[in-house]
């Protein structure tokens, strides 16, 4: 007889957490695009701190890409942690 493994209701949480946090993940880097490229880039800006110039748009759309990236792969360590698995007797 064949028996199915199911997750436990942490992993099934951990799972969904996950998958929230994706579909978070996408809406985040759209918006941010979205939003940033509303704002016009000051003609002779530098990357000297100034946000409006491109490269400052992709170094902050990087280092927000990184920080979720980073979120993203802790939870789905945990829900891969948390998958059912088969007991070996």
């Amino acid at each position: 007889m064949e028996e199915t493994m199911t997750r436990g209701p942490g992993g099934k949480l951990a799972l969904w957490v996950f998958y929230a946090f994706c579909g978070y993940f996408v809406w985040a880097m759209v918006r941010y695009f979205w939003v940033i490229s509303e704002v016009e880039t000051i003609p002779g800006a530098t990357l000297d701190g100034e946000i409006a110039s491109t490269t400052g748009k992709l170094l902050a759309a990087l280092a927000g890409f990184i920080v979720l990236g980073i979120v993203g792969l802790i939870l789905g360590g945990i829900a891969w942690y948390t998958r059912p698995r088969q007991i070996q007797e």
